[in-house]
This record gives C-alpha cells, sequence and structure tokens, in this order.
C-alpha cells in the first residue's frame, strides 16, 4: 500500500483545510495577452489546499516516486486531473462560473469558480455526493492550443507503463514523446512570460541548467521516468540512447538571455536526433 502523508489523513478525519504523433511546434505569440475566464484555465494548477478531500486530492509515495495533486484544462474541452498522481481525463463546460464534467469513466462531477486570478484558482468540486473547495496556486504556464499541450493523453501517453517488452524501435518512440513532452511543456512556461519552471514530480531523466541539459546518472535516475517503461533494464536502454543523443552537438542560442526559450529549441533538436 502506498506511504500517504500522514498529514493529509489526519486533515481528512477532521475536515480541516489542508494544505504519439510527431508534429512540430506551430509559432505563438501569446506574451501579454489579456485571458478570458476560459484561457486563464488552460495552465498547470497545484493543489495546495483542501476542505474534505477526496482521495485524488491526497499526496502520496510510493516506491516510484511523489506524486502531487493539481488540474489542468485543455483548448479542446478536455479536463486533466492530477497529471502527478492518480490522473483522471474528461470533458467540460463552461458557463458562467460553473463547469461540468463527463469523465471518460463514466462519472460526471461539477466545480463552481470561487476566485480565478494570475496566483490562485478556488474552486468548489460536488463530486459523488459530496462537495469539497479546492485550492490550487498557479505555475506561470499557458497553453493555448490543444495540439501542443504537454497532458494531453497523445502527448503523456509515453508516461503509461506498457504491459509488455517494448522493441528497440518502440522505446527510441516513447523516449522520443518524452523530449517531445518537455518542449511543449516548456513552451508553456515561456508563453506565460515565466522567470522560473516547475519540475516537481514530473517523471525525468534530465537535470536542467542554464545552457545546457545533463543526464541523471544511474545511481540516481529518477523512479518515476523508469517506471515509464516496461522494466528497469529499458528504461536504461532508453537511457543510453539519451546519453548517445546529448554528446551530439547542438545550436544553442547564446544570444538569448532567458534559459527556457534558450533550451525548449534545443529540445527538439534532440528529439530529431534520436
Amino acid at each position: 500500500m502506498r506511504n500517504v502523508i500522514l498529514i493529509i489523513f489526519a486533515c481528512i478525519l477532521s475536515h480541516c483545510n489542508t494544505p504519439v504523433k510527431e508534429k512540430n511546434i506551430p509559432e505563438h505569440n501569446v506574451e501579454n495577452v489579456k485571458k478570458d475566464t476560459l484561457q486563464q484555465l488552460f495552465s498547470y494548477w497545484n493543489l495546495v489546499d483542501v476542505e474534505h478531500p477526496m482521495t485524488g486530492d491526497v499526496a502520496f509515495k510510493d516506491n516510484n516516486g511523489h506524486y502531487e495533486p493539481g488540474i489542468t484544462f485543455v483548448a479542446d474541452s478536455v479536463i486533466v486531473e492530477n497529471p502527478k498522481g492518480e490522473i483522471r481525463y474528461g470533458r467540460f463546460i463552461l458557463k458562467g462560473n460553473m463547469i461540468t464534467v463527463n469523465y471518460d469513466n463514466g462519472e460526471k462531477g461539477s466545480y463552481e469558480i470561487l476566485q480565478l486570478d494570475t496566483a490562485k484558482l478556488k474552486l468548489k468540486r460536488k463530486a459523488h455526493k459530496e462537495t469539497s473547495t479546492l485550492t490550487y496556486s498557479a505555475t506561470d504556464s499557458y497553453w493555448p492550443d490543444a495540439n501542443t499541450h504537454p497532458f494531453t493523453k497523445i502527448n503523456f501517453a509515453w508516461t503509461m507503463k506498457p504491459s509488455k517488452p517494448e522493441t528497440e524501435i518502440q522505446i527510441k518512440k516513447r523516449l522520443k514523446d518524452c523530449v517531445l513532452f518537455y518542449n511543449y511543456y516548456f513552451i508553456g512556461f515561456i508563453n506565460d512570460n515565466a522567470k522560473k519552471i516547475d519540475f516537481n514530480f514530473l517523471p525525468s531523466c534530465f537535470n536542467w541548467y542554464t545552457g545546457g541539459i545533463f543526464l541523471q546518472s544511474e545511481t540516481k535516475l529518477d523512479h518515476k521516468w523508469i517506471n515509464c517503461f516496461y522494466s528497469p533494464e529499458q528504461a536504461f536502454e532508453a537511457r543510453t540512447m539519451v546519453d548517445k543523443a546529448l554528446a551530439k552537438k547542438y545550436n544553442w542560442d547564446t544570444t538569448q538571455t532567458n534559459w527556457l526559450k534558450q533550451t525548449a529549441p534545443v529540445l527538439l533538436q534532440i528529439r530529431d536526433s534520436l
């Protein structure tokens, strides 16, 4: 059984407040755009506080790493709950401040927007005859295009553990989709003029530095990233592919002072070199 963070369970008992396809990236000119309510939702929001939490609202860790609840909405009316935890997809409709949701598993739910600004999203959720109030913090990210939203089913499919061993070609495809995911992820933070980027609890084999991308050592390779492959052996096979790719020379824009804008194009070069 997973090791659930005890403080969250304590608050559940007391009901207190607690904290695929490869494609090119289209050019976006979305910086400083004034966003309406729907567009403001096209960010990644971290859950920081909840009244009357349900199972999906609980942060936990197991042998594969840490999992944190969050939420994001996609421009094609898709809702993605907890990409960094117990992920759940559905379709949503926004009318005024009300969001109705039909989940892919047949369940239904709704959210009422209580507060939405550049720093905070506060929602009242109704599901399973239970009402919860959830408070999320912003991450300075914005994906106006559903095709390049990193957490859609197709763009996040590389994290889903396969049911049988994969061929070298399939492992490389999973790896290329991983790199493309991070390109899309960077683009979202660039779109919102972010000065920093939140990598917490995402499966990754990379260490990020200004002007450089480095590979995690074999002894410190992220368990969540390993678990995206059929076996540790296949994950280390993928790591070897990355190691060879990172040994190549890439075109870094040394005149670019924003390291996010400098890194995103290099990720595409790495993907294409695999």
